[in-house]
């Protein structure tokens, strides 16, 4: 139940094919990896492991437990190469730029909780002039992953407002199980899975993008112009 008078104020958004449509560029990214590992990634495989850190994922796309620097290693060559990639073609997806400029000025307090490692952060965040649009962006290093609900309480402990009064947005099947563990309000976004798998996740809505929000969830958020 959310506290209150059922208002939702916060709004924790997943960064990587939520605010931006770019999980392709990942796929092709470990694609071109495990061709050079001898190994296949086709997409099965890819949506078992979109939304984890990528220390969870190595260990479990090989098979075997990796040291550190081997772990790091490959995360390095994937991660250069899908910004490689993407850099090019880095635009928020549609609507993004238009939600949080109206939730910020409603009052909504707003976060990014994001599997991805920071460069890869950066570039997205920085890169669409993001860099004051968010009162907290919570990362998953020294936190449990993806599907484990960590990051998203997190979130809400830094934005200071309870988790049931949080709505989050994302991709991943992982992390619809993460934001519904912690408690939140969940919104799939169907960049790259169908809406029945991340209603199965979780998600309570789902959209394709953010230009238009279901009427429900239109009815929990607050509006700038009403007092």
């Amino acid at each position: 139940m959310r506290s209150g008078d059922g208002v939702l104020t916060g709004a924790v958004f997943d960064l990587d094919g939520t605010l931006v449509d770019n999980i392709r560029f990942h796929f092709e990214a470990f694609r071109a990896l495990a061709g050079r590992l001898g190994l296949v990634m086709d997409a099965a495989t890819f949506q078992s492991f979109n939304g984890l850190k990528n220390e969870d994922i190595f260990p479990r796309f090989l098979g075997r437990p990796l040291a550190r620097s081997e772990s790091d290693a490959l995360a390095d060559e994937k991660e250069s190469t899908y910004r490689t990639l993407y850099r090019p073609e880095l635009v928020a997806h549609r609507g993004a730029e238009a939600l949080l400029a109206r939730l910020r000025a409603a009052g909504v307090k707003l976060a990014v909780a994001s599997s991805a490692p920071p460069a890869n952060r950066s570039m997205v965040i920085d890169g669409l002039g993001w860099g004051t649009s968010f009162d907290a962006v919570v990362a998953s290093e020294g936190l449990r992953g993806k599907p484990a609900p960590d990051v998203f309480l997190a979130a809400a402990e830094r934005l200071g407002v309870a988790p049931t009064d949080c709505v989050a947005f994302e991709d991943a099947v992982n992390g619809i199980q993460a934001a519904a563990a912690a408690g939140m309000l969940v919104v799939g976004v169907t960049t790259n899975v169908t809406a029945a798998e991340l209603t199965a996740a979780g998600a309570r809505f789902t959209i394709a993008d953010f230009t238009t929000l279901p009427g429900e969830l239109e009815a929990l958020l607050p509006r700038a112009d009403l007092p």
